[in-house]
């Protein structure tokens, strides 16, 4: 009984070590994202002005919303791609390989040369960001247990502001040698690669499922029984069965809705902010970004109160139904930068982009051990493809309405109302993210 005590306890400290590591490996990983996602946002106006050689509004919005759809598709390809590799290979080596991609990618984006070449490079980062996302987010889900994964969650999403407020520290500090040098700085994150490799591992249930489906595939096809051969087929394939369909198709509406108000509605407000100065507005730029980033921060951070006090399905709708106001409110009564527009942005931040901390803790509880990574990574990271498409319909709205990004904005925040409809949609989660028992019998 002695050595059973022993070996439960030195189990839970290695546990415990785990969901440290995870925590800091996962949440260092999502300030890096927040960086390499938003220095595009954050410089998009300086950006297209020197690439397409204009200083036309209708011009740099029309091929800049181009680059970011490209980004935003690179981040569903990428988010897609990796999320099966990790059901493959493993969550951590996959993790790996997704940070070293986005960080050299990000590096090469200080040297385009055209509207072009961002394009490619951008579509790269997104990939990278699109795969670490989805895998930190399904590691994080399976090593913490209990009420404590709603917190770790919540924490971890206030990574992706934190990695803005950086960015927009950096701005200030290095912004007027040219935009340039933020790419530069978003290599950083290789740097995280060697801290994964020697922190960090597989939860246990990943490794047994993983291991289980290896040994199937060592036996005869004719010997294996119904359930084993379901347990081989494509994890991909799985999202669309009897069991799995609803909860995949509405889940990707829910989180396309969440991703169109973060880049197609208040991705606006840096080249706004450009247009409501007159000028290249370094530091207004970073102030609002870094208002925008305290609310996402508290709203992330207090993700797991939120779910607690009122439950998912309600978390969605208060959120949507805050967003579906303040988005229109702060693009059509702002009408020059000041105190009230870094009010407005903090609100943004706390209820527009706040949510993605509850689809991190939600989509988890839906699948299996052994597609989880697949359905995470295609639930939240296939409505990339529709906020995609609504950069491209923002864009075009820019044009439509003379050369105005708040329009546009305020235009787009419309589809709130729908996003609203559609959480009495969603299904009930168990509450709880599941182990496979299966893989163990």
């Amino acid at each position: 009984m002695h050595i059973i005590g022993q070996k439960s306890e030195k189990y839970n400290q290695q546990s415990s070590a785990l969901s440290l590591h995870a925590l800091i490996a996962c949440w260092l990983g999502m300030v890096f994202d927040g960086m390499d996602t938003n220095n595009y946002i954050l410089t998009l106006h300086p950006v297209m002005s020197e690439l397409l050689h204009t200083s036309s509004t209708s011009t740099i919005g029309a091929y800049g919303s181009a680059a970011l759809a490209i980004f935003m598709v690179g981040w569903a390809v990428g988010a897609n791609l990796f999320g099966i590799l990790a059901d493959s290979i493993g969550r951590t080596r996959t993790l790996i390989i997704s940070v070293l991609l986005y960080a050299a990618s990000t590096g090469l984006c200080a040297i385009a040369h055209s509207w072009a070449e961002m394009a490619i490079y951008r579509f790269l980062v997104g990939c990278g960001i699109g795969g670490e996302i989805s895998i930190g987010g399904v590691m994080l889900a399976e090593i913490w247990k209990g009420k404590a994964r709603l917190h770790a969650t919540g924490i971890l999403q206030t990574g992706f502001p934190c990695g803005l407020l950086l960015l927009s520290g950096a701005n200030l500090l290095i912004g007027q040698f040219g935009w340039r040098w933020l790419y530069v700085l978003g290599t950083i994150p290789a740097l995280l690669a060697f801290y994964i490799r020697t922190k960090l591992d597989d939860s246990k249930d990943a490794k047994e499922v993983r291991n289980y489906k290896n040994t199937l595939k060592e036996k005869p096809v004719n010997e294996l029984t119904e359930h084993e051969i379901k347990y081989l087929r494509h994890p991909f394939v799985e999202l669309f069965n009897t069991d799995n369909c609803k909860k995949t198709l509405i889940s990707v509406a829910i989180g396309s809705f969440v991703s169109i108000g973060a880049y197609a509605v208040v991705a606006w407000i840096p080249a706004w902010i450009n247009q409501l100065t007159g000028a290249s507005a370094v530091n207004e730029r970073s102030y609002a970004a870094i208002c925008q980033s305290l609310g996402n921060i508290l709203g992330s951070g207090t993700a797991g109160l939120v779910i607690l006090s009122i439950g998912r399905k309600w978390a969605f709708r208060l959120a949507f139904m805050a967003s579906l106001i303040i988005c229109p409110l702060m693009f059509l009564t702002t009408k020059a930068f000041g105190t009230p527009l870094l009010v407005w942005a903090f609100l943004a931040g706390f209820f527009v982009i706040g949510p993605f901390a509850y689809l991190f803790i939600y989509v988890p509880e839906l699948f299996e051990t052994r597609i989880r990574a697949t359905a995470f990574a295609f639930v939240i990271q296939a409505g990339r493809i529709f906020a995609g498409l609504a950069c491209l319909l923002s864009g075009q709205l820019v044009g439509l309405f003379g050369g105005s990004y708040a329009m546009a904005g305020a235009s787009v925040a419309s589809l709130y109302a729908v996003a609203f409809i559609v959480t009495f949609f969603t299904p009930t989660s168990p509450g709880e993210v599941s182990e496979d028992r299966l893989a163990r019998e």
